[in-house]
């Protein structure tokens, strides 16, 4: 399994670990095109925030790695910035190249 497929193993066991906390109305959609921030987003701040260290827990158990990943740069596109699950996927992904070239 390459990297990148881990990740976005750990991705989607995250979202299925908030899904069952929340009412089918405001589910997480496991699809690369599912936003996350922005117009279509069903998670509220809280959820995006639950979210996001239920991520880090799931990448530092598939891959070793702790990382920080509600650093702001997720949401500073602004209110019509769109971030989407794939696109949390590649962050994710850059974040840890970044590490390996540091």
């Amino acid at each position: 399994m390459t990297r990148r497929e881990r990740i976005t193993r750990a991705v989607y066991e995250a979202v299925d670990v908030l899904n069952g906390q929340l009412p089918r109305s405001q589910r997480v959609l496991k699809t690369p095109a599912t936003p996350l921030v922005g117009p279509g987003a069903v998670l509220d701040s809280l959820g995006l925030v639950n979210l996001i260290a239920t991520i880090q827990e799931k990448i530092q158990e598939a891959l070793g790695a702790r990382l920080t990943l509600a650093d702001g740069e997720i949401l500073a596109g602004g209110p019509q910035s769109v971030l989407t699950l794939g696109g949390f996927i590649e962050l994710i992904e850059t974040t840890l190249d970044k590490r390996m070239h540091a």
